[in-house]
């Protein structure tokens, strides 16, 4: 039951999030690694401030941002957030959320491949939330092959991902204390990511002027930080429903995000869900809360 409360909760707080990539990245033409950064970097100074208000007998300390496994896991996030932030700049909520489906039918598979132990209803329950996302296809068929290349690097991303955190959490307390470490850290890796990323590839002669407009012009930084608290947020929920254990389950919640996110779309930008995208967000919920429940 907690792992599909924290996974619908991770699903909610994201799928806010994925409206502003909409916005920023394909509407505004935004940089991506300028604003991939910042919106890692800010939640993590956010989550760092909470650090010292845990108990100091529950604190992992600065162990914790030298553990491999973790650092590995992180980039593998990040590599995700790159892969949806390239195709939210070339393709609508809509169209990213039916590029997004292969992950979901892979990812048992790999984890299988792991030596992890997946039971048939598990995988039985991705295949029937991967097929309640593809009700909400549509468009022709120039619209379709615009989707393999978006499709390809958010399958090949988010099976990795769930590979990594694989290796990450087994084994991994699930405490309160210990995952809200854990998502500090994570940000932390992935605000180091980025910034080496940007400081590889990243334009160097406009990129302070990149970064002092998201403090400097008022509706970048109500943004920025309007969605620095949406990602805190998305991020505990997230690690706590991977730390719950029973991932094959949580994943496929999890990589339902852009399909939420039709909502936060008819209200914010005036992408217009159809009633079969409506229809599959719906039966989501449905499924997720019928797993809870058995």
């Amino acid at each position: 039951m907690e792992t599909v409360l924290y996974s619908l909760t991770s699903v909610l707080l994201r799928s806010g999030n994925s409206v502003f990539d909409r916005l920023s990245y394909g509407l505004r033409r935004q940089s991506i690694l300028v604003l991939n950064f910042a919106n890692n970097f800010v939640p993590f100074l956010l989550l760092a401030a909470l650090t010292p208000l845990l108990p100091m007998e529950d604190r992992a300390g600065w162990a914790l941002y030298g553990n491999a496994r973790l650092a590995l896991f992180a980039v593998s996030v990040q590599g995700v957030a790159f892969a949806f932030s390239f195709g939210f700049r070339n393709l609508t909520v809509a169209r990213v959320n039916i590029a997004s489906r292969v992950g979901d039918v892979l990812i048992p598979l790999a984890l299988m491949l792991s030596g992890r132990t997946v039971h048939w209803t598990e995988y039985l329950f991705a295949l029937a939330v991967s097929g309640c996302s593809l009700l909400a296809a549509g468009g022709g068929s120039d619209s379709r092959r615009a989707l393999w290349l978006p499709a390809f690097f958010i399958t090949a991303a988010v099976v990795v991902q769930s590979l990594c955190g694989e290796l990450f959490f087994q084994g991994q307390p699930s405490g309160v204390a210990s995952n809200l470490e854990v998502s500090t850290a994570l940000m932390f890796w992935r605000s180091a990511a980025c910034l080496v990323l940007l400081l590889l590839f990243g334009a160097r002669g406009t990129l302070g002027a990149r970064l002092s407009e998201l403090v400097v012009d008022g509706r970048a930084r109500t943004s920025l930080l309007v969605r620095a608290l949406f990602t805190v947020g998305n991020q505990v929920a997230f690690v706590m429903a991977l730390a719950a254990g029973n991932r094959v389950v949580a994943w496929p919640i999890l990589n339902s995000v852009t399909l939420f996110s039709l909502v936060f779309a008819n209200a914010f930008i005036q992408e217009a869900p159809a009633r079969r995208e409506v229809f599959a967000v719906v039966a989501i919920v449905s499924l997720a809360v019928l797993k809870a429940a058995l």
